[in-house]
């Protein structure tokens, strides 16, 4: 800032009057790593995305196996868990980016985790889907899909309304577990692309 001078006259005499010079110290937060915000936040929906339908569609499979009076898979209760936690790690992942603190090892470490807990579902949920003979696919192909003309205002059709519904959520949810997998190797992947990039400088 430039000092100002002002000059003023009074009785034939000049009095000067100056301003002392100030220094404005300007602070600029800078981020030090760079992340790629729209492939971050992309990958954090999806995977929000994945971990809510897995939750739903697996806490309804516990319904009714519980209605049914059969036993609760474990697996089920795992991988309402897994989403559960991912929906955690979403929403604290959001938060520190948005508060300047996200670092990319803890992001790391934290998504090899998760990717340990989705594959083990998906492994299981595909053994249980697509397996031998007695799987959940070979049942929807001998009883629901294969079966005649069916229809009409009758507690059969709904009854299988309600098992092609169960065959197809069943896919929904193991191609959602898929997709939740690949985006956690790919923000794996994403963090450690920003901690080689800030080594470099």
């Amino acid at each position: 800032m430039a000092a100002d001078t002002s000059y003023s006259t009074t009785t034939g005499t000049t009095s000067s009057t100056s301003r002392t010079r100030s220094r404005v110290l300007t602070v600029r937060t800078v981020r030090a790593y760079r992340w790629p915000e729209v492939a971050l936040f992309l990958l954090l929906f999806i995977i929000f995305v994945c971990a809510a339908i897995v939750i739903g569609t697996h806490a309804y499979f516990a319904y009714v196996q519980t209605r049914l009076t059969v036993g609760v898979p474990w697996y089920y209760y795992f991988l309402i868990a897994t989403g559960s936690l991912s929906l955690v790690f979403v929403l604290v992942a959001a938060a520190l980016y948005y508060i300047h603190l996200l670092l990319p090892l803890p992001i790391l470490l934290a998504t090899f985790v998760l990717f340990v807990f989705w594959l083990v579902g998906l492994v299981k949920s595909s053994i249980e889907l697509w397996g031998p003979l007695g799987s959940v696919n070979d049942n929807c192909v001998r009883y629901v899909y294969a079966a005649g003309f069916w229809g009409g205002k009758t507690l059969d059709t709904l009854a299988r309304i309600q098992q092609e519904g169960m065959c197809n959520l069943w896919k929904t949810a193991f191609a959602v577990e898929m997709i939740a997998t690949f985006c956690l190797v790919w923000l794996a992947l994403v963090s450690w692309q920003v901690m080689a990039a800030a080594r470099r400088y």
